[in-house]
């Protein structure tokens, strides 16, 4: 699996390897993509959900 490999543990003995190890995840960290604002809010008013819940069911049964 994929994912296995991110947890797996390892040993960096070289002191040059540790440096290209720190370079990289450095790099890495400047390289993220930035988070993108997305429209909207959050609903916090139960009536305001209940609203929104119900579109959402009258626009599932016309399918």
């Amino acid at each position: 699996m994929a994912t296995s490999s991110i947890t797996h543990n390892f040993v960096i003995s070289n002191p040059n390897s540790v440096k290209h190890f720190i370079a990289a995840i450095d790099e890495a960290d400047r390289d993220r993509t930035p988070k993108q604002a997305l429209p909207g809010r959050q609903l916090t008013n139960p009536q305001e959900i209940l609203a929104l819940m119900s579109k959402r069911k009258k626009q599932t049964l016309k399918y």
